[in-house]
C-alpha cells in the first residue's frame, strides 16, 4: 500500500513562516508611521514655542514703544533694559537732518528691538516716527 504525501502538514509550516514575515513587515510599517508622527508632533511643538516667544517679544516691543515720550525721554540716544525673559533696546535718532528748524518739532526715528535675555537673534524690531520738542 502506497501512502500519499500529507500536503496539509507541509502547507501549515509554510503558512506559519509566511504569517511571521507578514507580522514583522507590519510591525516595521507601524514603527515607521509612529516615528514620523513623533517627528511631526515635535516640530509642531518647537514652532509653537517659537511663535509664543515672538508674541511675548512683540508685547514687550509695543510696550517700550508706547513708553517713549512718557518714561523714555524723546531725545536722540539709546535706552535698554530687561522685561521678564526678554531684553530690549530703544534707539532714537533724528529722522532727517534739516537746517530749517520747525516750531512744531523735529521728526525722530524710534526703533525698538527685542531679543531673548539668554541671547540669540532679535525676535522683533519695530520702528516709528515721533515729533520731538519744538525749538
Amino acid at each position: 500500500m502506497k501512502r500519499s504525501p500529507n500536503f496539509a502538514t507541509s502547507d501549515r509550516g509554510a503558512d506559519a513562516g509566511s504569517a511571521f514575515v507578514e507580522s514583522i513587515v507590519a510591525a516595521a510599517i507601524v514603527a515607521m508611521a509612529l516615528g514620523t508622527t513623533y517627528r511631526v508632533i515635535g516640530d509642531g511643538a518647537a514652532r509653537d514655542r517659537a511663535a509664543e516667544a515672538r508674541r511675548g517679544a512683540l508685547l514687550v516691543a509695543q510696550s517700550e514703544l508706547a513708553a517713549v515720550g512718557a518714561d523714555i525721554p524723546l531725545t536722540p540716544g539709546d535706552a535698554s533694559g530687561v522685561s521678564g525673559d526678554m531684553a530690549w533696546r530703544v534707539e532714537i535718532t533724528p529722522y532727517a537732518e534739516s537746517e530749517d528748524k520747525s516750531p512744531v518739532g523735529a521728526p525722530l526715528r524710534v526703533a525698538v528691538s527685542v531679543w531673548p535675555r539668554s541671547g540669540g537673534p532679535t525676535l522683533v524690531s519695530l520702528q516709528s516716527l515721533r515729533l520731538g520738542s519744538g525749538s
